[in-house]
Parts: structure tokens; C-alpha cells; sequence
């Protein structure tokens, strides 16, 4: 619970991180509206860090805040994905292209470590490590990227595209993710730009071509 020994801004992220994972992997349902009080005791911290932390999550467009009514989580909407995806493809093989260029030492070694992680987390059927993992490979790219913007504006949409695997794909697609994940992680720490953008596009078009389905099935 609260920690009055964090600073106000670690308590705020912690907020976040919490509250984000809660979403992600659907224990806070989908549509579902909540008080303040019980977005506090779900975050575990005090008043103040969890409105910032839900405040961010609204800008990210993973909860609507409703004044005098509440918080409420944003529904899963195939086309929503389908949206997401479309950015993210115009966008994150640059991503990868100069984050790979411009990676330290230390980052490609946190890469590794994401790589490790992700393959024990598919061959043991450990989705919610393989997402741990999912989320930090894109916080070390995000790091290692000289443009700044260009991170901040993918963070949102990552989050968004792992809970919407979660939803639709977590039961059958792990092992398929991962490869796909395994030929970024893999050029990223070979220090080959190119052939991490054209394996972050295969990556993202592979998820398209899923959403597309879903959309019609």
C-alpha cells in the first residue's frame, strides 16, 4: 500500500505501472467505471499520485475520466487496433532503425535480456512475463532513440497493442510473437539498423494482418 518513503513522482509512476498492468492483462475489465477511492486502493498509494497516475493513463486513452461519475476503462474495439496498428507501422520502424543506430553497450545488453526473457516466457506459456519483457524491449528502444518525440508518441500506442493481444491472442500467438519480437531484439543487438526496421515492419504487419482478420471473422 502507500509508501510514505517514495517521492511523490515514484509514487506517481508506481501508480501507473500498476494501474497500466491492471489493464493490460484485463483485471480491470474492459467498460468497467470506478470511484476514486477504488482507483486508490487498486493503485496502492495515497490520493494525489493516483489521480496523476490516472490522468496520464487518460491521456493515453486507456480510461475516460468522468467528473462526478467516476473513471472508467476504455472498451476493446477491433477497429481501435486496426487504428493503433496503422500508426505504429508508419512510425516504429524509424523507431527501431535509430534506435538500433544510436543503442550504448549497456542498452543492447538490457535488449538481451528482454530476448532471454521473452523465449523462456514462450516456451513455459508465461504470458504475463513475455508482456514484462514486450515492455521493456520497447523502454530500452524508447531510451535509445536520439529523437524523443518520436518515442513519446509510440509509448501510448505499445501499451494499447498489448492489451488488445492480450485479448485476442495470448492464447495462441505467444510463440509466433515472440519470433517475430526475437528478429527485431536480434538486429538491435547486432547494432544492423536496417534489418531492425524491416523486422520491426514484418513484426508490425504480421499483427495487421491479425487485426484484419479479427475484424472480419
Amino acid at each position: 500500500m502507500f509508501d510514505e518513503q517514495r517521492g511523490p513522482e515514484s509514487q506517481a509512476q508506481a501508480a501507473y505501472l500498476t494501474l497500466e498492468r491492471k489493464i493490460i492483462m484485463l483485471e480491470i475489465e474492459p467498460g468497467a467505471v470506478f470511484s476514486e477511492s477504488a482507483i486508490i486502493e487498486f493503485a496502492g498509494v495515497g490520493r494525489t499520485p493516483a489521480r496523476e497516475a490516472v490522468q496520464r493513463l487518460s491521456l493515453e486513452g486507456l480510461v475516460e475520466i468522468r467528473p462526478r461519475a467516476g473513471v472508467r476503462i476504455t472498451e476493446i474495439r477491433a477497429d481501435d487496433f486496426l487504428n493503433v496498428l496503422e500508426v505504429r507501422k508508419s512510425l516504429e520502424p524509424r523507431l527501431a532503425l535509430l534506435s538500433t543506430r544510436f543503442a550504448t553497450p549497456s542498452q543492447r545488453r538490457r535488449v538481451s535480456e528482454c530476448q532471454e526473457t521473452m523465449s523462456a516466457a514462450a516456451l513455459s506459456g508465461d504470458v504475463p512475463s513475455f508482456l514484462e519483457a514486450d515492455k521493456a524491449f520497447d523502454a530500452a528502444m524508447g531510451a535509445a532513440c536520439p529523437n524523443p518525440y518520436l518515442a513519446a508518441t509510440l509509448r501510448p500506442l505499445q501499451s494499447h497493442s498489448r492489451r488488445f493481444w492480450y485479448r485476442f491472442f495470448a492464447d495462441t500467438e505467444l510463440q509466433v510473437s515472440t519470433d517475430m519480437h526475437d528478429r527485431v531484439m536480434a538486429a538491435f543487438i547486432g547494432a544492423d539498423a536496417e534489418l531492425a526496421a524491416r523486422a520491426m515492419t514484418a513484426l508490425i504487419e504480421g499483427m495487421l494482418e491479425r487485426a484484419i482478420a479479427l475484424r472480419t471473422a
